[in-house]
């Protein structure tokens, strides 16, 4: 499981959305665009001509006239006209024919690099067009014409043969239906002939305008100069800037972010979330009259810690509680040192116990003194009372078990210390071991199996997902003790009881335990 969600890593980083929208809106504003000079890189003409209302009996539709523009002799005429070097169709390809058939305008437009081409090659179109049509509803009336006056003498013809044949047989009633029929014919083509003798109409073009070269003026990219739209022009680039770094940033992040996300690695429910409190990290804050979010958090690390003890099987010896983590820094030494104080509090014997010996501070967290050094050989301590290595702290029922100022690797000082808690079981009520980081060192696998109870905490903000992953896996794989998992780092939600939460200004605080105790466990000499 990682942070790769995109709305989960847009809201957790929402403040690098904002800083870069706001730098971007910044940005925008402030600097004041170049001018950036106008240059022409092309030239537009277009020559307008208007067509006269010839109805429908004019020889070419005006529907006509942009393909004859375009296609055939026309563009051929303006190829020669104008001494063309490529082929008609690609120079009819340069221009744009349009005819509106509600005004009647034709227009004929290009685009080219110079004002004289822009200029000349409408015209040369306009007029080769308005010659063409010319032209050629010329030749299509002469076609016509002809073809009328063919067939009036074709009829003529024929009804003089069948007028000829009804001189000789005036009774013959075929002969006269023919010539019947023959002369209706003629008479209707007659009246044709006479109708396309008369003068045609004619499809005619009148130029309203000719081609004028207007610059087509490239104005290039450049920022708008009103200050507010190059503010918000900024701040919208920033913004998506700032959504792509947070993506970034969400695929990059391997830490946990969330009790949830937490949850969903190990596979259970956090027990007991504890709160960041500024200013209390790594001492003991579980002490007689305080209480608030912090304190009362390991209280409750503590009542779930017996709840779970008291479904275990009796032992007739100490209760031990192995506290581990996926990494360091986890918060796993303040857990195990208010644990071990929250327990004499509530009137257990308890030993607290290092095996944290690449970064022993389990002694320091309870005391507030570096540990002191021990005048002893490892290979002493086995013949030592077991009361001899157990150091003294101002609470009388808590004693703490740190060998490590001893010379030795850290694996020799895990066994050895183990050793020392077997002999110490019978002498107390609770256990707290400190261990090293499951997901860095091998030596706290040896204790495992050993602890009662396993508490597992991480750290949101801090603890790594793969360390976690992996060192649920391991404890899984080899634990048979119930695991109690717990969550560090939560952000404190303020509540009704706030002014609850100092009692240290209110009650003097007293050493945990109790003095007059004569148990078997008594501060050092």
């Amino acid at each position: 499981m990682n942070n790769t969600s995109p709305l989960t890593a847009i809201r957790r980083r929402w403040w690098v959305v904002v800083i870069f929208a706001l730098v971007g809106a910044a940005f925008g504003a402030v600097p004041q665009p170049e001018q950036v000079e106008e240059q022409a890189t092309s030239f537009t003409a277009t020559h307008t001509m208007l067509a006269n209302d010839s109805g429908d009996t004019s020889i070419i539709s005006p529907s006509q006239v942009t393909l004859l523009a375009t296609a055939g002799e026309v563009p051929a005429r303006v190829t020669e006209q104008l001494g063309y070097s490529g082929n008609s169709a690609e120079l009819a390809s340069q221009i744009d024919v349009l005819f509106d058939f509600e005004t009647r305008a034709l227009t004929i437009t290009t685009t080219q690099d110079t004002p004289e081409d822009a200029e000349a090659i409408p015209d040369a179109f306009a007029g080769q067009l308005n010659t063409y049509l010319t032209e050629r509803q010329d030749s299509v009336y002469q076609d016509r014409v002809s073809a009328s006056r063919q067939r009036l003498e074709d009829l003529e013809a024929q009804l003089n043969t069948l007028t000829a044949s009804l001189a000789t047989a005036p009774e013959d009633s075929v002969l006269l239906a023919e010539r019947d029929a023959v002369s209706r014919q003629y008479g209707f083509a007659f009246e044709q002939n006479d109708i396309l003798e008369q003068s045609p109409d004619r499809l005619t073009l009148t130029t309203l305008q000719t081609a004028q070269a207007v610059p087509v003026v490239d104005r290039g990219l450049s920022a708008p100069t009103s200050r507010t739209t190059r503010a918000a022009m900024g701040f919208v680039v920033g913004l998506a800037l700032g959504v792509l770094a947070a993506l970034v940033l969400g695929r990059l992040d391997r830490k946990i972010r969330s009790r949830d996300q937490a949850e969903d690695l190990v596979a259970m429910r956090a027990r007991v979330v504890i709160p960041r409190v500024r200013g209390s990290e790594g001492g003991v804050v579980v002490t007689p009259g305080r209480h608030g979010p912090l304190p009362d958090a390991y209280r409750t690390v503590r009542n779930v810690v017996g709840f779970v003890q008291s479904g275990t099987p009796a032992t007739g010896r100490a209760n031990i509680t192995l506290v581990v983590s996926p990494g360091p820094a986890d918060g796993k030494t303040s857990l195990a040192a208010n644990l071990a104080s929250a327990f004499v509090e509530a009137g257990d014997r308890t030993i607290a116990v290092n095996t944290d010996f690449r970064r022993p501070r389990l002694y320091e967290a309870i005391t507030g003194t570096p540990t002191p050094e021990l005048p002893y050989d490892i290979s002493e301590i086995e013949d030592l009372p077991r009361r001899a290595l157990p150091l003294g702290t101002a609470a009388h029922d808590l004693k703490v078990l740190d060998i490590s100022t001893l010379p030795g690797s850290p694996g020799q000082l895990a066994r050895a210390t183990m050793r020392q808690v077997d002999r110490l079981a019978d002498a107390a009520d609770q256990i707290v071991i400190d261990t090293s980081p499951v997901g860095a060192t091998a030596e706290v696998l040896d204790l495992v199996p050993h602890a009662d109870v396993i508490v597992l905490v991480a750290k949101v903000g801090h603890t790594a997902i793969e360390a976690t992953e992996r060192t649920i896996a391991i404890l899984q794989d080899i634990a048979t003790a119930p695991i109690v998992f717990v969550i560090g780092g939560v952000k404190l939600e303020r509540n009704p009881y706030d002014e609850y939460t100092d009692q240290r200004k209110r009650r003097p605080q007293a050493p945990v335990g109790d003095d007059d105790d004569d148990r078997e466990l008594q501060p050092l000499e």
